[in-house]
């Protein structure tokens, strides 16, 4: 049998730092972000382009329409108790920590 040396921790962190940078690296390159922003500025100027027409026209318009909601609601039954468990932790630690606060007044 065969023995393979063991890599040692930090020397793994480092590699999956450079690979993740050498992705990153390709993806700024290769104009990927810089794709992503013009598809975006296409799309803003159309909406413009539409809402202009629209009231050149006098047509009622919906602001909701125009507006992207980019934020995304990831929540489910677990974030939400997670959130309960950090609330209660937390509670717990303030009273908790009053209470010796109070109990170290009374004694000195």
């Amino acid at each position: 049998m065969v023995k393979r040396k063991k890599i040692h921790p930090v020397l793994k962190i480092l590699l999956a730092f450079f690979i993740v940078f050498i992705a990153l690296y390709i993806a700024s390159f290769s104009g990927y972000y810089e794709g992503r922003i013009r598809n975006k500025v296409i799309v803003t100027e159309n909406n413009i382009k539409d809402f202009e027409d629209k009231i050149a026209n006098g047509e009622e318009i919906n602001l909701d329409s125009y507006l992207e909601n980019d934020n995304i609601d990831y929540s489910n039954k677990v974030s939400k108790l997670g959130d309960n468990l950090t609330s209660s932790i937390e509670i717990f630690v303030t009273k908790s920590s009053k209470v010796i606060t109070d109990i170290l007044k009374s004694l000195f």
